[in-house]
């Protein structure tokens, strides 16, 4: 067991291991759902696509993409509270996919479905007001997805009316301006793009690397052939430029886990990772942070995977979507990560907007034995570790000195939050693993 404080919790952590039958969640905690039945349905109940994170004024929002149009919405640890909507283009019933990038103060907002536009919002007003500033179809009626590389302030259109791809030139956010067609391919369903160097995930052309920094762009990475290849959809890009993540949309596909230590050039497929039921489903989008994978799993939810893990493995989850489906494309859609606040959103496209709460930097440390022994509950980098194996379903409860219990949680993560708003004086702590039939005390002393 390790007990870490963090801005005013105590957060106990079992090693992983779990069995996960039947299981709706293990390893996250659910903080909020954000769910408008009002809002019009498509085919197999859809309302929602993608969404999108930011912070504006030490703020999180939220914005998720819908039927109707973009719905603006408040992050806390504790909720999602909505703000406001604000429509596309075209709305409707057959509105499938909305894509958000941010850039500035600045939401920018594509749609696939119908005759669309590019439009741009203003957010700095939020949590007051959020004003449309631009709304145009000079450059494209639909898009799929947009990427904004915020270092050379372009913005990445992919599969513009069907087309390969586009990109924007944002050096006025408010009235972009077109820097080059590319139609080197075909089609480029998403990308991802750091300081000129863009992964393209061009569906049945597979992976391709561009650097587009020079105004012809050149080509410095392929792969167009790989182990248990599908539709090239989607990736992600380390923040240490040494781990490329992608996922297939395909049935049964697993995600493909390359290192790239030797240089892009040299890129190749070194894992695959998924579900225990991988075969059954399809995984959709995915951000990497600190060597854990956060995937949106069609019909699976929210997952998570250790990277460091050899082989990789799954260790959280959370089934947003819990009704059985022949159809395999219900259920989760979009991810996103708030880094400094553990906090993950997941948009499903039948639930809604969720919000999960996961401490990746603490349970990192643990899983690399960055361990600091101190008095427990004392200062905020504290940590005490006792390890059982394979912990899970966690009873914690806190009892006064003179016995009288005070304080007691049971959950199925394999960490805790224990709120720490205890009186001054002298406690005893006592921990159960309810499936191991193993349990820890001890004495602590609150000031």
């Amino acid at each position: 067991m390790i007990r870490v404080k963090q801005n005013g919790y105590l957060i106990l952590l079992l090693v992983w291991g779990w069995s996960a039958a039947a299981q709706e969640s293990f390893g996250v905690q659910f903080i909020d759902n954000w769910n408008d039945t009002t809002i019009t349905m498509g085919p197999g109940n859809v309302r929602y696509s993608d969404c999108y994170g930011f912070n504006i004024n030490a703020q999180n929002y939220a914005v998720i993409g819908s039927t109707i149009g973009a719905h603006f919405l408040k992050i806390t640890p504790t909720s999602i509270d909505y703000l406001v909507t604000k429509e596309g283009s075209f709305e409707g019933k057959t509105v499938q996919h909305r894509d958000y990038k941010k850039y500035k103060n600045y939401i920018y907002a594509v749609c696939d479905e119908g005759a669309s536009s590019l439009q741009i919002f203003d957010v700095s007003f939020l949590p007051d007001s959020v004003h449309k500033v631009y709304d145009s179809n000079e450059f494209f009626e639909i898009c799929h997805n947009i990427f904004i590389d915020t270092i050379s302030a372009k913005l990445y259109a992919c599969g513009p009316n069907n087309e390969g791809m586009k990109i924007l030139d944002l050096t006025n956010p408010v009235a972009p301006k077109l820097a080059l067609n590319f139609n080197n391919l075909p089609y480029v369903h998403d990308c991802f793009v750091r300081n000129d160097t863009a992964f393209l995930n061009a569906g049945s052309s597979g992976l391709v690397i561009y650097d587009f920094n020079q105004s012809s762009p050149v080509e410095i990475g392929l792969l167009n052939f790989y182990v248990d290849q599908g539709y090239n959809h989607s990736g992600w890009w380390s923040e240490d430029g040494l781990t490329y993540c992608f996922i297939d949309e395909t049935l049964g596909k697993k995600i493909k886990y390359c290192r790239i230590d030797n240089g892009i050039q040299n890129i190749n497929v070194n894992a695959l990772f998924g579900t225990k039921n991988a075969i059954n489903y399809i995984p959709h989008n995915i951000q990497l942070f600190m060597d854990f994978a956060f995937v949106s799993y069609y019909n699976e939810g929210l997952r998570i995977f250790d990277l460091k893990a050899k082989p990789i493995k799954e260790v959280a989850f959370y089934d947003t979507y819990l009704s059985e489906s022949d159809f395999k494309l219900h259920g989760a859609w979009g991810v996103y990560l708030f880094k400094k606040d553990n906090i993950i959103l997941i948009s499903d496209r039948q639930g809604g907007l969720f919000s999960f709460y996961f401490p990746a930097p603490a349970l990192r440390n643990i899983i690399n034995d960055a361990a600091v022994f101190n008095i427990p509950f004392i200062d905020a980098n504290s940590l005490i570790i006792i390890q059982p194996k394979d912990a899970s379903k966690l009873k914690f409860s806190i009892y006064s000195i003179n016995g009288a219990l005070v304080y007691e949680k049971q959950s199925y993560l394999n960490w805790v939050n224990i709120p720490l708003f205890l009186n001054p004086g002298t406690y005893i702590y006592h921990v159960t693993s309810i499936d191991l039939k193993t349990s820890f005390s001890g004495m602590f002393v609150a000031n």
